[in-house]
């Protein structure tokens, strides 16, 4: 019997301005259990991730992840400074930052959801664990208040940037302290994979 693996492929361009929040395309993509999609080169898989309730129908929360290296920060720092025409001292502060605060790279972090309180980035960490399940950075995101998406979503953006360096791959969690479970949402994240392709028929 033929089997197809169920994909979402998301290729994110190198080229966001470090000042941008979050890429459209990382606010539109809707997860699902088993959702493979690739951003900057790297393979995200949404592994599990626990059902919000909202009027009695359990839906998927939209919380969405990218990811960036620490040697494509680097570049990104090295475009933004040539387009913006910044000067040698505000370069090499922006590449020092990233070599002390991000040499795993930077975590981009979208998420929605039904209850405003519930969205403020305060309630949310981020843990990372090798493939053995060992951790190897923990973080809680600082206080910041959910916006406005429709009459009845809010929505929630972060940057994590991770001071460690980190393995090839690795799961990144993340959790919402209101809801009191081991984790919420767990992604894989395979870095410098090749993109994703649909298994042959």
């Amino acid at each position: 019997m033929k089997r197809v693996l169920n994909l979402i492929i998301l290729i994110l361009a190198l080229n966001v301005s470090l000042s941008a929040q979050v890429d459209n395309a990382l606010k539109k993509i809707q997860l699902y259990e088993g959702s493979v999609y690739v951003t900057y080169g790297h393979r995200i898989s949404l592994l599990f991730s626990e059902l919000e309730f909202y009027n009695d129908i359990a839906v998927f929360p939209k919380t969405n992840i990218a990811y960036y290296s620490y040697q494509q920060l680097i570049l990104l720092a090295q475009d933004t400074a040539k387009r913006e025409e910044w000067g040698q001292e505000r370069y090499l502060q922006s590449r020092n930052y990233f070599k002390s605060k991000a040499k795993g790279g930077r975590i981009i972090l979208y998420v929605e959801r039904y209850d405003q309180f519930e969205t403020n980035n305060k309630l949310f960490f981020v843990i990372i664990r090798d493939k053995d399940e060992n951790k190897i950075f923990e973080y809680t995101l600082p206080r910041r208040p959910a916006d406005l998406v429709s009459t009845t979503m809010f929505c929630n953006w972060a940057y994590i940037d991770i001071d460690i360096e980190l393995p090839e791959e690795f799961y990144v969690y993340i959790n919402n302290k209101m809801t009191e479970r081991l984790s919420d949402t767990k992604f894989l994240i395979e870095t410098n994979a090749a993109p994703v392709v649909k298994e042959p028929e």
